[in-house]
């Protein structure tokens, strides 16, 4: 998940965690995800991606969507896509593209953003 507006964790292993989409939109919509961000989230979905306002702050999450001329359906083809994102969108918009976010879940089975656990999106 792009954090477009500090730091990076390194390229983690990823899997399938069994977790939905539908499940990973539900927790990125709700305000509680974006620890002193802001205080809605205003959540617009594209053909490719689902994109979260919070606060002054702009997240993306790539769907697990498959085209001709695009393939994010495994874990680690979004991760790659994300990386590629950032490095060129930082060459145009430094202060604005800050980092990739993973999308985690942890031991006790909750849904973090930018945490320690299981990295399941980015």
């Amino acid at each position: 998940m792009a954090d477009v507006q500090g730091g990076e964790r390194g390229g983690a292993v990823l899997r399938d965690s069994g977790i939905s989409l539908a499940e990973k939109v539900a927790f990125l919509s709700d305000p509680a995800a974006y620890a002193g961000v802001g205080a809605t989230v205003e959540t617009i979905e594209t053909h490719m991606s689902w994109i979260f306002l919070a606060g002054e702050r702009a997240f993306k999450l790539k769907k697990p969507v498959r085209f001709a001329y695009l393939d994010f359906s495994t874990l680690a083809a979004r991760e790659a896509n994300c990386r590629a994102e950032l490095t060129l969108n930082r060459k145009l918009a430094p202060d604005v593209y800050l980092r990739v976010a993973p999308l985690t879940l942890t031991s006790e089975g909750s849904l973090k953003l930018d945490d320690e656990g299981e990295v399941i999106d980015c």
